[in-house]
């Protein structure tokens, strides 16, 4: 999960092992802003997928819009009891994450997060409102004159309770 922070949303795109995939594929995928991590199993593409999109939610943790998440591209699979068993357990693990399936190089929705997804793509007038009274003091880690200090156990007391303990004790040695 160490890689390079880019414009692209990555995406798991779940193709057999012994057939390439069609470079079209990426194509389609590139056009939407992804770029694919490419599994062969369903359950590790399952695993990919989850951790994708918790990645995402970290990125993006201050944002209220969770619609980024581009979740799991299926290509035609040799094992489709597993592909279909491991829809089901999205379907009811994490029903957020949306399953496309590729077909050339269009993406279908098959289930509703994809739906809301492409709907959403569809229709760009629904941006989320820019927030209108941004926050006052923002923290820039090149910005040495804002270096933070190390609050006092009493600062750490009131922002955590809301209330006042009693100051720290006198060491006797430092006095």
């Amino acid at each position: 999960m160490s890689e390079a922070l880019s414009d692209m949303l990555t995406c798991v795109l779940l193709a057999p092992l012994d057939r390439p995939v069609d470079p079209a594929i990426y194509g389609a995928l590139s056009e939407r802003g992804w770029s694919a991590r490419v599994e062969h199993d369903p359950r590790m593409a399952m695993a990919e997928a989850c951790l994708v999109r918790r990645e995402l939610q970290l990125r993006a943790a201050w944002q209220s819009a969770t619609d980024l998440i581009p979740g799991l591209v299926l290509l035609p699979h040799p094992d489709q009891s597993e592909v279909e068993a491991m829809q089901q357990s999205m379907a009811r693990h994490v029903p957020d994450i949306p399953i496309w399936s590729a077909r050339g190089q269009h993406l279908e929705p098959l289930n509703e997060a994809s739906r809301r997804s492409s709907r959403s793509q569809d229709d760009p007038g629904e941006v989320p409102p820019v927030e209108s009274d941004p926050p006052a003091l923002v923290f820039h880690p090149g910005d040495e004159d804002l270096a933070p200090e190390p609050l006092s156990r009493e600062e750490v007391a009131m922002l955590l309770h809301d209330h006042q303990i009693s100051p720290e004790p006198e060491d006797p040695e430092h006095s």
